[in-house]
């Protein structure tokens, strides 16, 4: 998964998720050079959440069923195109 700014540029390209404890645990490269690992607490989902406007978590199922949809298009196309 990459995380993208608003121009396009990489930000943070994200090779894995893991609880560590309590905490879940984001690894993955920063701007291309810079392996990291992200912890983020219970208590920083929580403020993460209260950050976000409700009509923003009210889309946010939608947003990730649209990304499952066009992830399962590529994947059949690229089945598609090795055969």
């Amino acid at each position: 998964m990459k995380m993208l700014s608003k121009e396009g540029i990489e930000m943070m390209e994200v090779k894995s998720f893991f609880l560590d404890g309590d905490s879940l645990v984001m690894k993955g490269k920063m701007m291309g050079s810079m392996n990291t690992a992200v912890y983020i607490k219970p208590e920083d989902m929580a403020e993460a959440v209260a950050l976000m406007p409700w009509k923003v978590i009210a889309r946010l199922p939608f947003i990730f069923f649209k990304g499952l949809l066009s992830n399962r298009k590529k994947d059949n196309a690229a089945a598609a195109a090795k055969k």
